[in-house]
């Protein structure tokens, strides 16, 4: 009974060791495990001339190939995991994508209807929709407030609190958005700063003393700029 008990002590501590100089040596990807495992008869040899120069002992090739096989195949079971893992996650990462692209192109299409039926109100064609989002979206950067509250009847000074710099920063960004040339007599002095567009119809702009355009009046004047140039081409 001593003898079976110091035999199995024995081995565990073999075990012990190899286990130890494959923590070092064991590869951790899939193409570098397939290198390691065709070298697994070089790798026993080198256990056992370690175990022998360290100890004097001489361990049987058998037990330390079977301690290589063991980790080899938990190896191999390991990264086959990860990669199952990886796959699943780049799968949900893939699913979670076109899900947000759906539910972004859906809210679009919502904005859009919703544009359409505003403009529809106010008189003007629903074709305008995307030009009136586009506006919504740099007046909402330069002037920083919510897109969405953004309509058409709101003066840019007295209703979306703009002041001259940020009246000169929307012209800007509108004429490179469009690629437009905004006259330096539409934007007033900075003491009164506002936006001049002589139209026929009677609006802000034909006032003996001009207040603010509106959202409304910037898509007008931007469309007609818009519709001028493409019947010039």
């Amino acid at each position: 009974m001593s003898t079976e008990n110091d035999e199995s002590y024995e081995l565990h501590i073999l075990k012990s060791v190899i286990n130890t100089y494959l923590d070092r040596v064991l590869p951790n990807t899939e193409e570098t495990l397939g290198s390691f495992t065709s070298k697994r008869d070089e790798t026993v040899w080198k256990i056992a001339t370690d175990i022998y120069n360290q100890s004097g002992y001489k361990v049987k090739f058998s037990i330390i190939r079977d301690v290589v096989d063991s980790r080899i195949e938990t190896l191999k079971i390991q990264l086959l995991a990860e990669k199952n893992a990886a796959h699943e996650r780049l799968k949900l990462q893939k699913a979670e994508k076109a899900k947000r692209i759906v539910e972004a192109d859906k809210l679009y299409q919502n904005r859009l209807i919703e544009l359409a039926n505003n403009l529809n109100e106010s008189g003007r064609d629903k074709i305008m929709s995307n030009l009136f989002l586009r506006i919504q979206d740099i007046v909402s950067d330069k002037l920083n407030v919510e897109r969405d509250t953004i309509a058409l009847n709101h003066h840019i000074i007295s209703d979306l609190g703009a002041d001259a710099l940020d009246i000169t920063e929307l012209s800007m960004a509108l004429e490179e958005e469009f690629d437009i040339e905004i006259p330096e007599d539409i934007l007033c002095s900075a003491s009164t700063p506002m936006w001049i567009w002589p139209q026929s119809s009677s609006n802000s702009f034909d006032n003996s003393e001009p207040t603010a355009c509106t959202i409304g009046e910037i898509l007008d004047f931007i469309h007609k700029q818009l519709f001028k140039g493409n019947t010039n081409k």
